[in-house]
């Protein structure tokens, strides 16, 4: 009776919202006009835009693309391994069942049912693990840094949200994700929009997607200070998000870091100063533990030779790239693979024992 009470609630704002939102998007995107100048833009229109009624019509063929979608569920019903996940848009993700890995470098972060995780745009290294019979389920909302900024904008502007960063720690600099226990506001938002993705609502409602993300955006900045709240508003810079884009383009080509500040339109030192201001760190450290990562899912994923990886991953030089994995993860490749084998054949087997047990 309550979790139907919500929905329906839940529903009245979505048509609420959608009419603020069309309002606010007419007021920001067109132009205050006088009467004399709305008449010039009607006679420009009438010459430039042929007739329907003369039988002409718009060109055949030429159709506008979809947009991409904002909110996605998965489902995962057995373990694949560790496997390298793309992100061209910000991810704010909420674990329903199962568990989720993050790796960062050597280290294994963990993400339980009922908690919310934030990806940074780039390559993450994932592995989503089911629970025994208990298939492993997500929700993500994926959005740009323009759509952060119109949301917070409409949030400050007409509600008075609080955007202001106070918290930063070394998490919120360094690491590329966040994870943060969910609390009551987002779970409640979660059941509608669950099920709206199992009926398909919202491949036709584009509108009710992105009100779904601004109240999830609204909870996350109304919420106290941390790391998540950080994060997300961190993401509304649409410099650093073009430069991130650039960067992943960059990592495994052979562009040298001049030619990349020049495409910035900047000089060396002022990259440098900037990107660390972004990134935390000098960008070669940045590059290399990018293409480092990379190496090391080719190593537990692939039989492939040291030499081959070192190749794909732009350190061709075999002695070099083993001396460098070794300083980053502590063995050499081969040691790390076989390492690696043994913790995966326990994984298989504790998710079997744990499955057995749950059918007695």
């Amino acid at each position: 009776m309550e979790q139907s009470c919500f929905r329906h609630l839940y529903e009245l704002l979505i048509t609420i919202f959608s009419c603020i939102l069309r309002l606010n998007t007419d007021q920001l995107d067109t132009p205050i006009m006088s009467p004399a100048e709305k008449k010039k833009k009607a006679a420009r229109q009438s010459v430039r835009q042929p007739s329907r009624q003369s039988g002409q019509s718009k060109r055949p063929g030429v159709r506008k693309s979809p947009p991409q979608p904002v909110i996605v569920r998965t489902t995962e019903s057995t373990m694949n391994g560790i496997r390298s996940f793309e992100a061209s848009r910000y991810v704010i993700g909420y674990v329903v069942s199962g568990c989720k890995h993050i790796y960062s470098g050597d280290m294994c972060h963990r993400v339980d049912p009922g908690d919310l995780f934030f990806l940074n745009k780039g390559t993450h290294y994932i592995e989503d693990v089911p629970d025994g019979r208990k298939s492993f389920e997500q929700v993500m909302f994926f959005y740009t840094s323009e759509q952060l900024g119109r949301i917070i904008a409409g949030l400050s502007v007409d509600y008075g949200t609080e955007t202001v960063v106070r918290h930063i720690c070394d998490d919120c600099k360094a690491k590329e994700f966040v994870i943060e226990r969910g609390w009551d506001a987002v779970k409640h938002l979660l059941t509608p929009v669950r099920q709206h993705l199992k009926d398909g609502y919202f491949t036709a409602n584009h509108t009710a997607e992105m009100l779904s993300l601004t109240m999830l955006i609204y909870y996350i900045i109304s919420h106290t200070e941390g790391c998540l709240r950080t994060r997300v508003l961190g993401s509304s810079d649409p410099e650093k998000e073009l430069m991130e884009r650039q960067l992943h383009d960059y990592v495994f080509s052979n562009i040298s870091l001049v030619e990349f500040a020049q495409n910035n339109n900047r000089g060396l030192s002022s990259f440098k100063k900037k990107f660390k201001e972004y990134f935390n760190e000098p960008p070669h450290r940045w590059v290399m533990r990018q293409r480092l990562m990379h190496a090391r899912l080719l190593v537990i994923s692939t039989d492939k030779s040291s030499s081959q990886i070192g190749i794909e991953c732009c350190m061709p030089n075999t002695s070099h790239f083993i001396k460098l994995f070794r300083n980053e993860f502590g063995m050499t490749p081969v040691e790390y693979r076989r390492k690696h084998s043994a913790v995966e054949e326990d994984k298989v087997k504790n998710v079997k024992r744990t499955a057995s047990e749950k059918n007695k």
